[in-house]
């Protein structure tokens, strides 16, 4: 007993001697992906939204660009559109309570999240429309819903103006481009000569982006919000470019919705402190066949905040469009 005693306690100091440095270096290990690279850790949590959101992720190419596009579901199409410094990923979180109705299409619009391109592009709304309108036709997709937030939402607007007879209806959650409506407290700062918060510069700059969007912040995980600040502030030059080409050439969505007679849901944040609520009314006037939602205590990306609710808003307004449809599409 004495001899098989004295072997367990040497057995135990062995363990002891072996896992103690194992865990530390386990620590060290986290600490350094968690930290001081977060690429390997971001890529993970962005494998594991777009497996939550039962998205799976490739490449297209047109109109001498590389698209990087989310994909999944099935039914009619559905072409969501991110909205300025976003991606894809801004729908991954309702994806998963549309996909059972929709084949939900999710692009990263040119100068943003990971589609590329080489040279300059003209990033007036108008000519994105076009760009977005070469990606459908190279996918085969004639006949689609279009949704939109924030600038992905103005796009949405420009595109259905070009091509009215190919949308079946839209979804426009907080869309930009309109002019006439009052300052929110983001472009009050811009009026008054402050910074821009929706060009981000550094890892700061995001943060305070992030609480000028959400009432509610859905949870970031650190090593992903690190590159996506950094991945913005690579790109803060271009990212000005692109704000001042869509504020100051392009044309107004009050020009653009004035008349359009593409059935419509306009979802908005109550307190909204990107774009101004009372967008909701200004842009409702304009639209030939609409319908809204004003939702409380909700920020600027009502599809992150309140995923269920907004999703199921979208799926009645677009059941009763497909049924009460007072257009004849072409066939697929």
């Amino acid at each position: 007993m004495l001899v098989q005693g004295l072997l367990y306690r040497e057995i135990e100091t062995a363990m002891t001697a072996w896992l103690l440095p194992l865990a530390a270096a386990l620590v060290v290990g986290a600490i350094v992906f968690w930290w001081l690279w977060p690429g390997p850790l971001a890529r993970l949590f962005l494998l594991l939204e777009r497996r939550h959101g039962r998205l799976r992720r490739h490449r297209v190419q047109a109109a001498g660009i590389d698209w990087h596009v989310l994909e999944g579901g099935h039914g009619e199409p559905l072409i969501l559109l991110h909205g300025f410094n976003g991606d894809g990923y801004h729908f991954t979180r309702i994806a998963r309570f549309l996909d059972g109705h929709f084949r939900i299409i999710a692009p990263d619009l040119p100068g943003f999240g990971q589609t590329r391109f080489e040279g300059e592009l003209d990033f007036r709304i108008e000519q994105q429309a076009e760009r977005l309108l070469a990606l459908l036709d190279e996918m085969g997709i004639h006949n689609f819903y279009l949704g939109g937030s924030s600038m992905g939402g103005y796009l949405a607007c420009a595109l259905a103006r070009r091509v009215p007879e190919r949308v079946r209806a839209q979804w426009l959650l907080a869309p930009g481009g309109l002019q006439t409506t009052p300052l929110s407290p983001l472009f009050q700062v811009v009026f008054e000569g402050g910074h821009n918060a929706l060009v981000v510069r550094n890892r700061k700059e995001f943060g305070q982006l992030m609480d000028y969007c959400f009432i509610r912040p859905p949870w970031i995980p650190l090593p992903l919000a690190r590159v996506l600040a950094d991945r913005a502030g690579r790109h803060a030059v271009r990212a000005q470019r692109i704000f001042d080409s869509i504020r100051f050439e392009s044309t107004p969505l009050e020009e653009l919705a004035d008349g359009l007679d593409v059935p419509t849901l306009i979802v908005w944040g109550q307190v909204d402190q990107v774009l101004h609520p009372d967008g909701l009314d200004i842009l409702a006037e304009r639209l030939a066949d609409n319908q809204t939602l004003l939702l409380p205590e909700t920020g600027h990306l009502p599809m992150l905040e309140r995923p269920r609710e907004v999703a199921e808003a979208w799926l009645a307004f677009a059941s009763r469009a497909a049924r009460q449809s007072r257009r004849t599409l072409p066939a697929e």
